[in-house]
């Protein structure tokens, strides 16, 4: 085989050079072709501490509650409902897992509107919850940076919306009575209003 001449190698070897992608100040291409932020780029989330709370009343913000009073819904079940815990015939599984459950609705029907819970959840039960979630209630599930949530839309005749979300340390699930679309919106603000009662930034 007959060599390359040299100038034609060092063409070569400049061309090559001239495809392969630098690396953009402050980190490498990731496996997009778009750079991941350097060190500095970085930043950490503040540090926050999940508080159970012991009463339903504590669970939402005062415009939240405002709002079910000016619908005329009062709180059924749970810690300091109206009919307390009894309202459900069996611990929901949030309870179960050492939470609170609330129930609100109109007083003069057993439908309820939106039910709450909130409870602890640790390593060892979160597999268990998960799996129930997923598998045995057969909820869709999507990924977000802090959290992982369960849910389904439902809709307006028999299937009810349903959100959980469960973090490291908590289990935070809203279920409105009747589903669809703007049900399920309203039941992710919920879960945020939730959210925002029970952890504190440290």
């Amino acid at each position: 085989m007959r060599a390359l001449p040299t100038t034609t190698v060092a063409l070569l070897a400049l061309l090559l050079t001239g495809c392969s992608p630098e690396p953009a100040p402050g980190g490498e291409p990731s496996a997009l072709g778009s750079p991941e932020p350097g060190p500095s780029a970085t930043s950490e989330a503040p540090a926050e501490t999940f508080t159970l709370p012991t009463a339903c009343l504590d669970i939402l913000p005062a415009s939240r509650l405002s709002d079910f009073d000016a619908a005329g819904i009062v709180l059924l079940g749970g810690p300091d409902g109206l009919y307390g815990d009894d309202y459900l015939l069996d611990p929901s599984p949030e309870q179960q897992a050492g939470g609170v459950t609330c129930i609100w609705g109109p007083p003069d029907t057993e439908l309820s509107t939106v039910t709450i819970s909130v409870a602890p959840l640790s390593a060892a039960e979160r597999p268990t919850v998960v799996s129930d979630l997923s598998i045995s209630q057969g909820l869709n599930e999507s990924i977000g940076e802090t959290a992982t949530y369960y849910w389904k839309l439902g809709d307006s005749d028999d299937h009810p919306a349903i959100l959980n979300v469960i973090e490291d340390d908590s289990w935070i699930s809203v279920i409105q009575t009747i589903g669809g679309t703007d049900s399920y919106a309203e039941a992710e603000r919920i879960a945020a209003e939730v959210r925002a009662e029970v952890y504190e930034a440290n």
